[in-house]
């Protein structure tokens, strides 16, 4: 946690008592001082780097473990960071769990993206295992940023920016850092996803399906679910093994076989998701080949009635599905079942 000494440098927090500029359960700033320093930094002038990190899934700790589980892992987590952050700026936290770093080092792009590397794959303060009370739980976190006053002449319009990098990065599956970059994301729309989305994507395939011959409907159906889910891979394998896919541009061009093996999964399931690789060659031995060749971190197979399977996976990076995730994913295959078996 942040002393007194710690803080001396900044003269914005001079007179303030400790009590009330900490957060009482991580020991980093609290929301109100955080958010007003990054205030008066943009009041003065002074550049700097916004950064709002949202740990994945947090949700599911408090859900699973409890909620002092979960408070622990807040806590080891706000140490980390502000170890890792050191004197190249200073921590807050946002509320939940969300943490605000503000980033006084550099604000050259490359900079910033050698300390976020350095924090992702170094500081031991996200991608970590953390043990608590005989339960272990691997943690990672999304980041977006902003920079003042390269992208931003106000704080207002900062906080937004810095906003839709870290949308841009959950809408790539978490457990990553978005550097916001004008050209690539001034068209962002920040709209967290919910029942009215998912509703307005199930609908938007139905007329994909319902509009296209049954020969393409599975590719355009792919490529849909991959856009809006952003996996690594995503396939459609038949029965008779034929792979649909939308990334590779020759359809024919993959290990069908590796594919049908894992598909094989929903003998006696509708919908077999994962986010932990060895679990699955510990019960599933017959696709370990599969897992290895692919570096399949997480992965989600859905049975397309009797036809096929969808198969989605992300390599190198921990992803925990979503409601939203399983669930448009049922509903695409159970449209896409019907249509291809009518």
């Amino acid at each position: 946690m942040y002393t007194a000494e710690d803080l001396k440098k900044y003269d914005y927090f001079n007179g303030a008592e400790l009590n009330y500029v900490l957060d009482s359960l991580t020991g980093v700033i609290s929301r109100q001082y955080i958010l007003d320093f990054a205030r008066q930094l943009v009041e003065d002038k002074k550049p700097f780097v916004m950064c709002m990190m949202d740990l994945d899934n947090f949700k599911y700790i408090n859900d699973s473990y409890g909620h002092k589980a979960g408070d622990q892992c807040l806590k080891t987590i706000g140490d980390g960071l502000i170890k890792c952050v050191g004197d190249e700026g200073i921590v807050g936290r946002f509320g939940g769990d969300e943490f605000v770093i503000l980033y006084f080092k550099s604000v050259d792009y490359n900079d910033v993206h050698a300390f976020f590397e350095r924090l992702f794959a170094q500081s031991g303060a996200v991608r970590k295992m953390i043990y608590i009370e005989n339960v272990r739980i691997f943690i990672t976190a999304t980041v977006g940023c902003a920079t003042f006053p390269k992208d931003a002449d106000n704080y207002n319009e900062l906080f937004m920016k810095m906003d839709k990098a870290l949308y841009r990065g959950k809408s790539k599956g978490r457990n990553c850092y978005i550097i916001y970059v004008h050209e690539k994301h001034k068209d962002i729309v920040v709209n967290e996803r919910g029942t009215n989305s998912l509703l307005a994507k199930i609908l938007e395939i139905k007329k994909l399906i319902d509009d296209n011959d049954t020969k393409i409907i599975a590719k355009r159906v792919i490529d849909a679910l991959f856009m809006d889910l952003h996996p690594a891979k995503a396939y459609y394998v038949s029965n008779d093994n034929m792979v649909v896919s939308a990334t590779e541009p020759d359809m024919e061009k993959y290990d069908g076989n590796a594919s049908f093996i894992l598909g094989r999964f929903l003998v006696e399931r509708e919908v077999y998701s994962s986010s932990n690789p060895s679990e699955v060659k510990e019960k599933f031995p017959l696709a370990e080949s599969f897992i290895v060749k692919n570096r399949v971190h997480a992965f989600v197979v859905v049975k397309v009635g009797s036809s096929g399977y969808i198969l989605i996976y992300e390599n190198n990076v921990t992803r925990m599905w979503q409601d939203y995730d399983l669930v448009l994913l049922h509903t695409a295959a159970t449209m896409l079942g019907y249509k291809l078996e009518r």
